[in-house]
């Protein structure tokens, strides 16, 4: 679904670098995984900091507050090849350290037993710096569910609309052993992570438009679709297992905890029954009433055949009678409530119509 096949493919990458002041576009990748004209897709840009602190690129790639503008326009990376909707990216940034180790962010007393690492961490996931969010010092250590150990040497944390990840050891540069490819694993099965995990929010949030929707058109047609388009998003969207380790697993279940995926899921699902429930009794209702007024209408007419065949004769006069007789027993029948409430539910089904 995130790569496609030789014949039929979804993803594509620009590897060309460019230097745009101190930010090195190392690279783009495309993503679009329906093959249709007006498809919507999703569109990665890889950045390297060259100098400075990159909370402040962070920031900007926000939109906070008081933040720096962007030196680099993503439209014009694109060459327009796509159009990019309005709204906040998400990020995802890894940072290193020198033997110095990494300064403190918050440098205020009552951060003081709020380890560097940890202080980066959240920084890094929440775009954020002590002017825009300070973080309550009696809730600074985050619970074990929020911090991904990836292992001894890096730690993630991703929140609503960021990743962070930071080294908790010095960074040895070109002689690392490590690093280089922990940067290339952020680059690829992780991105990969968290590029499913916006493509499942962006399905939900299309079945939760179309759900609120769905008493504007015909019951039976919108019931037929969501049933299609939620079989379609569960093959297509909802998988729970990038690969068979566990630490790309363990980010998009952080991404899908932050945004209640699995619980908006249940939800649609659970709207979706109701609906197809309510649906079906109020086909058999519309079904019930069409044959209660059949039988009122067409019982008086058989008995009214089988007397006169039972009598087995020629007179008109009789004839009239038991004509009489059969529209009198009609109507009678047709004025009882059940018939009233059959005629009103026949009436609101080509009312709705």
């Amino acid at each position: 679904m995130l790569y496609g096949d030789p014949s039929r493919p979804t993803r594509w990458h620009d590897a060309s670098p460019h230097v745009i002041g101190d930010i090195e576009v190392t690279g783009m990748e495309a993503l679009r995984p329906a093959d249709e004209p007006d498809a919507c897709g999703l569109v990665a840009i890889h950045l390297r900091h060259r100098r400075g602190m990159p909370i402040s690129l962070l920031r900007s790639l926000a939109g906070r507050m008081d933040a720096g503008p962007l030196h680099f326009n993503p439209l014009e990376l694109i060459d327009g090849q796509a159009t990019i909707q309005p709204g906040r990216p998400f990020t995802a940034s890894f940072v290193t350290s020198s033997k110095q180790g990494l300064p403190r962010l918050y440098r205020q007393p009552r951060y003081w037993r709020w380890p560097p690492s940890q202080q980066w961490l959240w920084a890094l996931a929440s775009r954020s710096d002590i002017t825009d969010y300070p973080p309550d010092p009696k809730n600074l250590e985050p619970a074990d569910s929020d911090v991904i150990r990836l292992s001894s040497d890096w730690h993630a944390v991703v929140l609503r609309d960021g990743m962070g990840v930071v080294g908790t050891r010095p960074d040895r540069g070109r002689d690392d052993s490590f690093f280089g490819y922990a940067e290339l694993y952020l680059r690829s099965i992780y991105l990969d992570a968290v590029l499913l995990g916006v493509l499942q929010k962006q399905g939900l949030t299309q079945l939760e438009d179309r759900m609120a929707s769905a008493l504007d058109s015909s019951a039976s047609t919108t019931m037929a679709e969501l049933e299609q388009e939620v079989s379609s998003f569960r093959h297509r969207l909802w998988a729970q297992h990038l690969t068979p380790h566990g630490t790309p697993n363990r980010l998009l279940i952080a991404y899908q905890r932050q945004h209640a995926l699995p619980e908006r899921y249940e939800q649609v699902l659970t709207e979706i029954s109701d609906f197809n429930r309510l649906a079906r009794d109020d086909e058999s209702r519309h079904v019930n009433s069409a044959a209660v007024v059949f039988t009122l209408v067409t019982v008086p007419a058989g008995i009214a055949l089988a007397l006169l065949q039972v009598l087995e004769t020629k007179n008109p006069w009789l004839f009239v009678a038991v004509a009489v007789a059969c529209v009198g027993l009609t109507a009678g029948l047709l004025s009882m409530r059940s018939a009233r409430v059959a005629f009103k539910a026949i009436r609101n089904r080509f009312t709705l119509r």
